[in-house]
């Protein structure tokens, strides 16, 4: 936020705050203060430094960390059958139309923070340093911009293509240099790429190491588009940081056994590995593999103790940031309980996005972004549809209650 957009001095009050989910930590009759966009003092009501803030926002209901989703691509028209095309052929105010709409919705549903993983060349990261002047409102973003993928690979009408070691270090630089916060690559073929192959490793080994190699020297984190076993499995031995998808699809198209799932899984989890399954209990797209095995899967990445986070490929057709809520009933619906769910949705998401020492959590010195539910979600998660008041970076943006 700058001068011209920052908020007054704010105290809420609510009858609970929840300030992190793993384990939960409660505070009855609770309050926030937010200035300067930090959070500057949590704790009882009644212990409240009330004459420190200018306005004092009273409301019923929960208050906890923002949330995320981490792995969107707000440039796309979920309501179009071929997104990206769409994009191609539009005007670049029509696109930047597109992103700041996805934005809004987003903030409605309570969603604070973003990670944008595959957009045209400078559209998100133009969006989101608007976003930091208080042109638009919005939601925080990690833009990974252009993808990395093949010559005519998975999304390639709109990523860097590369063939080589030298051509994925020199993408890596650029995307670097104009701003990324994380990079994208495209191991497998993509269902909506014609000529690609979901279930072939397409990106060859070498290249991908290269593409780690160079994005952890500059210090940005990778994240791998894997929609197969092979995939997973070469993103692994590249030690990319977070799998996305991670659909255990075998090469006859079909689930592998339930003993591979195992043994990948202790593998994940043991690298330290993010995986972002992308799967909502909403979403009324076509999806080659049961929504019941999928939720079988990440029902034991969760057990094996791999870091689930939540991400929903918002943008694809039929997916719009409303559907948001579908993916946290989804994870509780493969077997995770409320907190657990939170914590994928807060502060693990947050740490993934490498945001995690700056927000994910409610703490003094943290970033005010949070927001009010009316009910307690850690007993329903249903009550966070529709949030009371959304906060970004102590500015309220959305909500019921505003």
């Amino acid at each position: 936020m700058t001068a011209s957009t920052m908020a007054p001095s704010t105290l809420v009050t609510t009858e609970k705050v929840i300030t992190s989910f793993d384990p939960p930590s409660t505070i009855a009759d609770a309050a926030i203060g937010v200035r300067d966009g930090l959070i500057d003092w949590v704790g009882p009501k009644d212990a409240a430094p009330v004459d420190r803030y200018e306005q004092i926002v009273r409301l019923p209901g929960t208050a906890l960390p923002g949330l995320v989703d981490a792995h969107v691509h707000l440039s796309f028209d979920p309501d179009v059958a071929d997104p990206i095309s769409d994009a191609l052929d539009s005007v670049r105010a029509r696109v930047t139309q597109t992103i700041e709409s996805n934005g809004r919705r987003f903030l409605e549903r309570g969603v604070t923070t973003v990670r944008d993983l595959g957009s045209m060349r400078g559209v998100v990261l133009e969006a989101g340093r608007g976003l930091g002047k208080g042109r638009w409102l919005g939601p925080r973003i990690v833009a990974a911009d252009q993808p990395i993928t093949r010559p005519q690979g998975h999304a390639w009408r709109i990523g860097i293509q590369s063939d080589s070691v030298t051509s994925a270090q020199a993408a890596v630089r650029d995307l670097f240099d104009r701003g990324a916060g994380v990079v994208k690559i495209m191991v497998t073929g993509g269902r909506m790429t014609v000529g690609t192959d979901p279930l072939t490793v397409e990106f060859p080994s070498q290249l991908i190491a290269a593409v780690v190699d160079a994005a952890h020297d500059v210090g940005l984190s990778v994240a791998a588009h894997c929609l197969s076993v092979a995939g997973i499995r070469a993103a692994l031995s590249a030690q990319v940081d977070s799998i996305e998808h991670g659909t255990f699809i075998g090469p006859n198209g079909l689930g592998c056994d339930e003993e591979t799932v195992e043994r990948l899984a202790q593998e994940i989890a043991q690298s330290g590995t993010y995986l972002c399954p992308t799967i909502n209990a909403d979403y009324p797209g076509r999806h080659p593999i049961p929504f019941e095995q999928r939720l079988r899967w990440v029902n034991i990445l969760h057990r094996a103790g791999v870091k689930v986070i939540v991400g929903n490929d918002t943008g694809i057709p039929g997916l719009p940031p409303d559907l948001y809520p579908g993916a946290l009933r989804a994870l509780e619906s493969a077997g995770m309980n409320s907190a657990q769910v939170l914590h994928s949705a807060t502060a693990l998401a947050s740490q993934a996005l490498g945001l995690g020492r700056d927000s994910g959590t409610l703490a003094p010195g943290l970033a005010a972004d949070l927001i009010v539910v009316e009910g307690d979600p850690l007993a329903d998660l249903r009550v966070l549809s529709v949030p009371a008041l959304v906060m970004v970076g102590g500015r309220t943006v959305a909500g019921s209650r505003t």
